[in-house]
């Protein structure tokens, strides 16, 4: 299967750069002044996220192309179906196909901003949704439903992170509507993070997100004893985006 796509010969002319990213922090810290040495590194893209509009997106572009040489866009299409399930009252089906649709229209509108740093690094699109397909994936995902079952502080370490994650509206949402929307953001983010460990497992193991993911961090620091090896040794590189 080729999970990457050939949708970057699509000419267009680049915008100004109107952000910087710099590096927040590293999980695990111990990382920081070593994950360059890395020759590849993944930039997750949430759909529908004003951090993902082209400005944003090609600091983002701009800051990975400079420090790496193989950089994978991680499109995330077949995990974000749960966010538009969940917000619109999509059927499963509908929301999938909105999600894919959301994923290629993505992939098209923004393919030149990848062509404009191909003289700097080899730039290519993946998708959550093809690499849910792979076997890996599948036996991932079901050590990290185990692990969330049995293991009390990584459950609330991941609830705490899907309310976080609910926090602008929480204070209006019903008991019924709060709960709801905590089980499908903690489907959300264990289906992501199987997604990264097939990622590591394939050799790319240095995320690069505009934004935090406390969980993740605390895997990387060894507060989960017995979770996949593959999500300790990811590295998360968190940026802030800044007007120039």
């Amino acid at each position: 299967m080729n999970l990457y796509s050939d949708i970057l010969d699509r000419p267009s002319s680049t915008p100004l750069a109107k952000y910087r990213a710099k590096i927040a922090f590293v999980s695990p810290p111990g990382r920081r002044d070593s994950f360059e040495q890395e020759a590849r590194c993944f930039v997750g893209v949430s759909l529908e996220n004003r951090n993902f509009e082209p400005a944003r997106f090609y600091a983002q572009l701009e800051w990975a192309a400079r420090r790496f040489s193989d950089v994978q866009i991680l499109v995330g299409d077949g995990i974000h179906r749960i966010s538009v399930e969940t917000v619109h009252g999509l059927s499963p089906r509908q929301a999938e196909e909105r999600a894919l649709e959301l994923g290629r229209s993505f992939m098209r509108d923004n393919a030149h901003l990848l062509a404009s740093f191909q003289d700097m690094a080899q730039i290519n699109y993946l998708t959550c949704s093809a690499i849910q397909d792979i076997p890996s994936y599948s036996a991932f995902l079901s050590k990290l439903w185990g692990y969330f079952d049995r293991v009390p502080s990584f459950r609330q370490s991941v609830e705490a992170f899907a309310a976080h994650y609910h926090r602008k509206n929480w204070d209006q949402l019903s008991e019924r509507d709060r709960a709801y929307r905590l089980k499908r953001s903690c489907e959300y983010f264990l289906e992501e993070f199987a997604i990264f460990a097939c990622l590591v497992e394939r050799g790319n193991s240095v995320m690069v997100y505009p934004g935090s993911f406390s969980t993740l961090a605390e895997i990387a620091n060894g507060d989960f004893p017995g979770i996949p090896p593959e999500l300790e040794a990811l590295t998360v590189v968190s940026l802030q985006l800044k007007k120039r």
